[in-house]
């Protein structure tokens, strides 16, 4: 594509004026660069696991956007976590990738790791002065690391392609779910009047965040209303999760359906919604955030992919404690950054039955 192209030789004009050094064997502070979204930054964790091992002396922060910082509350590899501002979500300018920096600079970081493809947001900590600067080189997007390490060109799932960049020239390889995602959601009393056993979250929000804007991603309201049945046929308690925004949403689906459900969506924080998982026998929804949030509390999981490609972004899990449902598509082989999948339609997607039988090979159900 002519954007790439063009990236790419701007990459190698300026690759010469940032050198190339080895990381330090025992750096002291390390800062991580990943701004947005929720669910890329849940996939990310398992990187700063791994980052944890290889250097367990150091200290290490996240610079993260306002929008994902529940996400990492809590964390216990994570000292502290840096508002990133409007940096790498949606619209932002030079100012805002300045303040950043300087912040950064303020705090002295001896290492820089940067999960994120942007040749902007891969800049940052030179600007911060950081000596030692690891990071994603796609495209030749990360000429300003000094040790930058290759995205495949092959498909690869995003939180394999972190693990690969912090465990580059490691001691120890980071094979799949090796280092799971983590989640660390509060007990928290606000929920108890939900998980009465057995019950299932289903989630038909997703596909809007600061960086992103594709409702494509799902899943037809009538499909989930007729799923909702089934769940409340077998003795299953129903319950749907999803910001304030969604409330509506949720409210077409119930009134779809012949049984009755609860909607919780928009009464939880992010915290609270993982404690719920948590404690949940199921959990269903689309490509988004919220699906890796459950699934990094340790909930099985069912993704309901369409318009985007799962072998980047289904659930990071053992297939037994989660199920992908997707009818194969033509989908932009660079991920989402490409857009959305041409005249993609659900008519052609996933059916209830396909998503049912997933349910019911996590050994939650009857497939009845």
């Amino acid at each position: 594509m002519p954007k790439e192209w063009l990236i790419t030789a701007v990459g190698r004009l300026l690759r010469p004026l940032f050198p190339r050094r080895p990381l330090p064997r025992d750096p002291r502070a390390i800062v991580v660069l990943k701004p947005c979204c929720l669910g890329d930054v849940i996939l990310a964790t398992p990187a700063l696991a791994a980052l944890n091992r290889r250097f367990p002396h150091a200290e290490i922060d996240v610079a993260v956007g306002s929008w994902s910082r529940a996400a990492l509350a809590g964390n216990p590899r994570v000292r502290t976590l840096i508002d990133s501002g409007r940096v790498g979500q949606g619209r932002y300018g030079w100012r805002d990738v300045w303040q950043l920096a300087k912040e950064l600079r303020r705090r002295q970081y001896d290492l820089a790791v940067t999960l994120d493809r942007s040749p902007v947001v891969g800049l940052i900590p030179w600007l911060a002065g950081i000596p030692h600067r690891l990071g994603l080189d796609s495209f030749q997007r990360g000429f300003a690391h000094t040790v930058p390490v290759p995205v495949p060109s092959a498909v690869r799932h995003e939180a394999q392609i972190y693990l690969d960049c912090v465990t580059a020239g490691a001691d120890f390889a980071a094979d799949e779910f090796s280092f799971p995602p983590e989640f660390y959601p509060p007990d928290t009393e606000k929920i108890a009047p939900w998980i009465a056993a057995p019950f299932v979250v289903l989630h038909p929000a997703g596909g809007v965040n600061p960086g992103m804007h594709m409702p494509d991603k799902r899943w037809l309201p009538e499909r989930f209303a007729a799923l909702a049945d089934r769940f409340a046929a077998v003795g299953w308690r129903v319950l749907f999760s999803g910001t304030a925004d969604d409330v509506p949403l949720c409210r077409q689906i119930t009134d779809r359906m012949h049984a009755p459900a609860e909607i919780v969506a928009g009464k939880l924080s992010l915290a609270e919604f993982g404690a719920l998982c948590r404690h949940a026998a199921l959990f269903v929804g689309g490509d988004t955030g919220a699906m890796h949030v459950a699934v990094a509390t340790g909930c099985p999981t069912v993704a309901i992919f369409g318009p985007t490609d799962p072998r980047r972004y289904r659930p990071f899990a053992p297939p037994a404690r989660a199920k992908t449902v997707w009818r194969p598509w033509a989908v932009p082989e660079g991920g989402v950054g490409q857009g959305a999948a041409a005249d993609f339609s659900w008519e052609n997607g996933a059916s209830v039955d396909e998503v049912w039988a997933a349910c019911a090979a996590l050994g939650s159900i009857n497939n009845e």
